[in-house]
């Protein structure tokens, strides 16, 4: 009977022992430390946020706003699904632009890093998609939209046409990239970038006149004709080519609508000393936009307003049906090129009257897209002269291992650290949480790279999430850092870390 007591005292402080102690830091690493994709998404910026690249529009907030957002990762060689994630509208980014996502993946996966297939859908409902979580790779690459019955909308066509962009869809836009390699190492794997474009492509009539001497001279426009035969029938939702028209009729000429979009013609024409200001000459395309707009508003020129339509492969051909002095005439209009109007382009005609009361077209064709930006690097590589450390006053600090630290986190008490990063001038660093990342909150999660600016301090804090009401305790992170350049995105975590940390509440 004796024994059996000393045993069971002695089973009940090793237990209470048990409890008491800090666990070994390394202890439970094994299931906090599973493998997670980084992929990072270009979004369209809101307007007015960066210059926009030559050949290139800035779009309005409207056609740039994000309603939903989903995303599927397949690996390419058997199609299987790799992880999903439908994003909440906090993880939109903040005037748009690029944001890192880090998707968990099987520690299977991370082992065979096998080639793989990106799908993201933004505003589904705007064409009445609704894959779902579970889509197959073949559901999501064999989805398109068409005419509908189902306002404001209608699929984009011919039979609705389209010209407000409504404020509680935005405009679908996607994007699929297949047979993307894996980078990086386990447990911290990436993707390269994806860029998000719209599905459907904007047209838009301007005109305007020099003022008239006599009625000999009076011109109007009756009516501008787009011809039949131009607007697709249907159009994938993903594709990695230009265009995503659907072909699967017997005869060509069936994949595409057969009426002609009709404008009528103007009231009135607004008069302009100097209409030939006006044309596009590869200025700016910013301030080609506003030159345009402003001269709307100065009622110098004579707004028809913007349609959208779903993309055409083909040289769309129209005509402009007019009068000079109540005589009728035709002016002939195309496109340059066929797949011009690819998706995700905007097509200005501007159509003016100078002296002889002869109609002049002036046409420009470009991609809409505002997500890209001219930066002048000073250099294209990642400089960090002083790399990210912690400072202690701010967490309990503890050494765990040589270059290896456990910093707890205060009640109430950011943790902060900085680091100093000088080139590219003009990028941007990318702190991203790796481990529990929804238990805490990163601020910034991007950074300019400025030298000029507290010699290219940037400092960091990371706190518990407050909107988590559930006990946290012990839950970790570390930080991840890259650099995005234009197109590029850099792994910074070589020159950025020399100390790891590990934040814990």
């Amino acid at each position: 009977m004796k024994g059996r007591t000393l045993i069971s005292l002695l089973l009940m402080l090793t237990a209470l022992g048990t409890a008491c102690r800090r666990d070994d830091p390394g202890r439970s690493a094994g299931s906090k430390e599973d493998p997670v994709l980084g992929l990072t998404i270009d979004f369209p910026k809101l307007e007015g946020e960066t210059r926009g690249e030559v050949g290139e529009l800035p779009a309005s907030d409207l056609e740039n706003a994000l309603h939903s957002v989903s995303l599927w990762v397949f690996r390419s060689d058997d199609h299987s699904l790799v992880t999903q994630r439908e994003l909440s509208e906090d993880e939109f980014p903040v005037g748009g632009g690029t944001r890192r996502y880090a998707l968990p993946v099987s520690k299977d996966f991370a082992n065979a890093m096998p080639d793989v297939d990106v799908f993201v859908l933004a505003n589904a409902a705007s064409v009445g998609l609704n894959p779902g979580a579970d889509a197959s790779w073949d559901e999501l690459n064999d989805a398109f939209f068409t005419d509908s019955e189902t306002a404001p909308y209608y699929g984009f066509g011919v039979a609705h046409p389209v010209h407000t962009v409504d404020p509680d869809l935005g405009l679908p836009m996607s994007v699929v990239g297949k047979n993307l390699p894996i980078s990086g190492e386990a447990p911290v794997l990436r993707v390269e970038t994806v860029r998000l474009r719209r599905m459907v492509s904007r047209l838009r009539y301007v005109f305007c006149k020099t003022r008239t001497i006599d009625a000999e001279d009076e011109v109007s426009i009756q009516r501008i004709i787009l011809n039949g035969a131009q607007i697709p029938v249907k159009e994938y939702a993903f594709t990695s080519s230009a265009t995503g028209i659907v072909r699967d009729q017997e005869t060509p000429e069936a994949n595409y609508l057969d009426p002609a979009y009709i404008v009528p013609g103007p009231a009135e024409l607004a008069e302009n000393d100097a209409p030939e200001n006006l044309i596009y000459i590869n200025q700016d395309p910013q301030t080609y936009r506003r030159l345009l707009d402003e001269a709307v508003a100065a009622g110098r020129l004579t707004d028809l307003g913007h349609t959208y339509f779903r993309e055409s492969d083909r040289r769309l051909v129209g005509r402009i049906e007019y009068t000079v002095g109540g005589k009728s005439r035709v002016r002939e209009f195309n496109m340059i090129s066929p797949g011009d109007f690819a998706r995700n382009h905007t097509w200005t005609l501007f159509g003016y009257f100078l002296s002889g009361r002869n109609l002049q077209l002036a046409v420009s064709v470009l991609p809409w897209d505002y997500n890209r930006f001219y930066i002048d690097f000073s250099e294209e590589s990642v400089n960090v002269s002083s790399p990210f450390t912690v400072d202690d006053a701010t967490v309990d600090l503890i050494e765990t291992s040589k270059d290896h630290f456990d910093a707890h986190l205060l009640p109430g008490v950011a943790a902060r650290g900085h680091l100093y990063i000088t080139t590219p001038v003009g990028g941007r660093l990318m702190i991203r949480p790796v481990g529990d990342a929804s238990a805490f909150q990163i601020n910034p999660e991007i950074a300019l790279i400025d030298p000029s600016t507290n010699a290219g301090r940037v400092d960091i804090e990371i706190r518990r999430n407050p909107d988590i009401d559930e006990d946290l305790s012990g839950s970790y992170i570390t930080l991840s850092f890259s650099v995005e350049i234009g197109e590029r995105v850099i792994d910074a975590n070589s020159e950025a870390v020399d100390e790891v940390y590990r934040f814990i509440l």
